[in-house]
């Protein structure tokens, strides 16, 4: 999914994207595989959490933080680099 946003975007948000594939990249352990099963294979956070076993509710919220974290390196990213439209 990523790979078809990242053909379909614009100059201004392909540097954007670029941030966050380099953010995404960061990500280690429980938020990669959290990420992995909600945008890779596309569950929805009720069936995320079926298959690790935790709360509903857990797994949404800890999305929500992963997103928020992601959100926060690439305006890092972007005030270092530059670019951020």
């Amino acid at each position: 999914q990523l790979v078809v946003a990242f053909e379909e975007t614009s100059p201004e948000q392909s540097h954007t994207l670029g941030f966050l594939r380099g953010c995404l990249d960061q990500l280690e352990g429980r938020a990669r595989e959290l990420c992995e099963l909600r945008y890779g294979r596309d569950l929805k956070p009720a069936a995320i959490a079926e298959s690790l076993g935790m709360p509903a509710n857990t797994a949404a919220k800890a999305l929500q933080r992963i997103r928020d974290q992601l959100r926060a390196c690439i305006e890092r990213k972007a005030a270092v680099e530059g670019g951020m439209p």
